[in-house]
């Protein structure tokens, strides 16, 4: 699984998701694209306290 994936499964939960969670669901959206536009290409094995800010 990579970041590109999990946004495209995200996007396509969309469509059956409450409203009362469009917007949590955005987020996390926007969490993943914010990761691969940083180079982060699999968060769950990155050691994050390794990342110059």
């Amino acid at each position: 699984m990579n970041n590109e994936k999990a946004i495209k499964a995200l996007e396509q939960v969309k469509t059956y998701v409450s409203a009362n969670s469009l917007d949590e669901l955005d987020y996390a959206i926007e969490v993943l694209k914010k990761l691969e536009k940083e180079g982060v290409k699999d968060p769950l094995n990155t050691d994050f306290s390794a990342i110059k800010k």
